[in-house]
């Protein structure tokens, strides 16, 4: 049983710890800081007044009396005034269209007459030399054989004699003695493969294999025991080494 000490301590720890005097609740909204908000008055709305500064802002901006709204169409009625204007001298002067200037020339007609003196005129000497077309030759002066150009070959290279081993050397390379040209598509069958009988091994491979062999459950990353067991040969190891030439020893960093 607990002792009358202990019920008082266990009384003492139970009282709720005081709020110290300078202590405020939080606040239940955001729209107000330092003071309560407002309160709905008797017939349940809240009764805010406004000062005469808010209300002078709230009012909307006045429009200024020389103002005239758009027109609501395009089309309006000429007033009878400006029907019977008469133009100033100014207007009529700014509204004549701009002459084009005196060396302007308008665009040729495609078609056009030939004057008697151009058609009776005879072309000098000069002109017809000019007219005269390049030869193919001259045109085309580049050394690609197909437009007409000529290697000009000297006399000497038309009488020289080519030694033995120049034409050793034009001669082409001939093939391998083991070399066989591309068999062709289609061939005969021989004989011997038509009645050629095929061995029981070579039926049991040609044979499909059937449903029943097929496991649904297989693995095939798994390792058999055997394999795991088994130990390479010599030769195995041997030919897993890499080659030398290929191998780089790790440089040592300096202390």
């Amino acid at each position: 049983m607990a002792t009358r000490t202990e019920i008082l301590r266990i009384d003492t720890l139970a009282r709720p710890k005081r709020l110290p005097a300078e202590y405020r609740d939080d606040r239940r909204s955001v729209y107000w800081v330092e003071r309560e908000p407002l309160r709905c008055g008797p017939d349940g709305h809240t009764v805010v007044a406004a000062t005469p500064r808010v209300i002078e802002l709230s009012r909307h901006k006045t429009v200024v009396g020389a103002w005239r709204p758009h027109r609501p169409t395009p089309i309006w009625p000429v007033a009878s005034g400006a029907m019977s204007a008469q133009p100033s001298s100014r207007i009529t002067q700014l509204s004549q269209h701009r002459n084009p200037h005196n060396s302007y020339l308008f665009d040729r007609d495609p078609m056009w007459d030939v004057t008697d003196e151009a058609a009776q005129a005879r072309a000098s000497e000069r002109l017809e030399q000019l007219a005269t077309p390049k030869t193919r030759e001259e045109r085309f002066s580049n050394f690609d054989p197909f437009w007409g150009y000529t290697y000009p070959v000297s006399e000497n290279a038309q009488r020289s004699r080519c030694t033995e081993r120049l034409e050793s050397l034009a001669q082409h390379k001939g093939y391998h003695k083991e070399f066989k040209d591309e068999r062709p598509i289609q061939w005969e069958v021989s004989q011997e493969a038509i009645e050629a009988i095929a061995s029981l091994r070579l039926q049991q491979l040609a044979r499909p294999r059937s449903r029943t062999m097929i496991k649904d459950d297989y693995d095939p990353y798994k390792v058999s025991p055997s394999a795991k067991k088994t130990r390479a040969t010599p030769r195995l190891e041997e030919l897993c080494l890499p080659i030398p030439r290929k191998v780089r020893q790790k440089k040592a960093l300096g202390t």
